[in-house]
């Protein structure tokens, strides 16, 4: 059977390391002023860059920079010399968009395989050609895309690699070419300036006149009302419908915790192996997505064709009989379900005093002792209970609280580094 790769984004070489440790085996990084999604990146110079780029390599994880802006002609200066400053950084590909880009990419890397983005919005196997024929090694397939046709472009294509989207969150025009940003305040998000405006609270009510049916539904819940906030991408409970048809699979998150990397990237690579080893699947681990924040979820346009209900739309089966029932409802919002439920994930650095291992960690929510927690690591999840406590200068306290810094547990579990505590939905109060 097809295994196809699963590609996990950083936004820090904490996360890069985690998702890799868990089980990514490509880990996508962006790099200054030439990447989509720089707001909140953590790289602060190219040795960061270059030293996520070894410890991937280390941990036998293929390293990809995105630069994949849609460069003005002010821009075109600085991703020229960018280019020139990563032509030695050992990355394993670059993800790109424009066509200027791909010329000057081959100018400095002439021999490093590409990879769309996309951001191009490329739908059908004439384009995906077109790319092959100069060489692109990967097309990064449109959202907009039903898993049917992208069947078809495999068929049609079989030489060049596609990859798509199958988790995370989703950009209010999907493959990303949103000018929201740039209408509201000029900061441009096809360059680096995405603020997740989509997500802002918005009061609009959208009825179509001769279709009184179909309805966006725009009540205010508690949240606020976020009409042009998608929901969350799933397709975990139809991978097996994709993992004949794509080379890689690709999870999508912005700015989130440690523990949504790895819960989500665990959660698919397990699944993966287990169709692909004809295993049963371990519904625990399969339901680590449920656990870790995030918005309503669906499969988006994968198994749902455009003719039917964009995203935030009501569906057939939730639609109500009267415009007064419509409006009343807030089934649709995309505000996330839950957040705080991330207790932390231990470092390497510990102490020992009396004979007892403490291990370090930056609890995320208070930490009491005789606490139990969920935790998850590369090979296991489990239960622990915190026996213990040390502060910074190794004194013992019943609980560590936000205004400290610097804690030390110890529990009832032997830890190496990387796992993370968490409590399931239902226990959070």
């Amino acid at each position: 059977m097809n295994v196809p790769s699963i590609v996990a984004p950083w936004w820090s070489h904490q996360k890069a390391v985690v998702a890799s440790a868990y089980g990514a085996e490509e880990v996508y990084l962006w790099v200054p002023f030439t990447s989509l999604r720089m707001r909140q990146n953590k790289l602060y110079n190219f040795d960061d860059l270059k030293d996520t780029i070894n410890q991937l390599h280390a941990q036998w994880t293929k390293a990809f920079l995105t630069m994949n802006i849609f460069p003005r002609n002010k821009d075109i200066q600085i991703f020229e010399s960018i280019t020139e400053k990563i032509a030695d950084c050992g990355a394993d590909s670059i993800i790109f968009s424009d066509p200027w880009t791909f010329r000057i990419i081959r100018k400095y890397l002439p021999n490093i395989p590409l990879h769309l983005s996309t951001q191009t919005t490329t739908l059908n196997s004439d384009s995906v050609k077109f790319w092959a024929d100069l060489w692109v090694k990967r097309i990064i397939l449109a959202r907009e895309l039903h898993v049917s046709e992208i069947e078809e472009i495999k068929k049609a294509v079989p030489e060049i690699e596609l990859e798509a989207f199958i988790h995370g969150a989703m950009c209010m025009t999907y493959s990303g070419r949103c000018l929201l940003w740039d209408y509201l305040w000029w900061r441009p998000a096809n360059k680096w300036e995405c603020n997740h405006s989509c997500r802002f609270q918005y009061r609009v009510f959208i009825q179509e006149a001769r279709r009184e049916w179909k309805m966006l539904e725009v009540t205010e819940d508690e949240n606020g009302e976020h009409i042009f906030s998608s929901r969350d991408l799933c397709t975990i409970d139809r991978l097996n419908e994709l993992m004949p048809i794509l080379d890689s699979m690709k999870i999508e998150w912005r700015s989130k915790s440690e523990f949504y990397v790895a819960a989500v990237v665990k959660a698919y690579k397990h699944v993966r192996n287990c169709i692909t080893n004809w295993k049963p699947i371990d519904e625990n681990i399969k339901n680590l997505v449920e656990v870790i924040p995030h918005r309503t979820y669906r499969d988006g346009f994968l198994f749902h064709n455009l003719q039917e209900f964009p995203d935030g739309e009501i569906s057939p089966e939730e639609r109500k009989t009267t415009t007064e029932e419509l409006i009343t409802t807030t089934k649709g919002t995309a505000w996330p379900l839950f957040n705080r439920n991330f207790f932390g994930i231990f470092s390497k650095d510990r102490k020992e005093k009396d004979w007892i291992i403490y291990h370090h960690i930056d609890p995320k929510e208070e930490l009491r002792r005789w606490m139990k927690l969920n935790f998850i690591s590369p090979d296991d999840m489990w239960i622990l209970e915190i026996t213990d406590i040390l502060d910074k200068n190794s004194k013992k306290i019943e609980k560590w609280d936000c205004n400290m810094q610097d804690v030390y547990v110890a529990t009832d579990h032997k830890l190496n580094w990387r796992e993370c505590l968490y409590l399931p939905p239902k226990e959070i109060k």
